[in-house]
């Protein structure tokens, strides 16, 4: 007698979308009921940018002299 054990069962694919479902749903509950995420995105975001234009000028500041004494 042949088994056929290729595949997937049915009862594994339904657990498993079960399985996302909660998971999804914690994600959603925790991103909706916590309001400051997206006002603290901002930030981080506000925050890289001027980093990254503070970084930018310091390294100008160090790079004008190279000028001079290439030429």
């Amino acid at each position: 007698m042949k088994s056929n054990e290729n595949g997937i069962t049915l009862v594994s694919l339904v657990v498993t979308v079960v399985v996302l479902a909660i998971l999804a749903g914690v994600l959603i509950n925790i991103s909706i009921d916590d309001g400051n995420t997206i006002e603290t995105m901002n930030e981080m975001r506000n925050s890289y940018y001027t980093q990254e234009k503070q970084t930018q000028n310091k390294i100008n500041e160090m790079t004008n002299g190279w000028e001079e004494v290439l030429n």
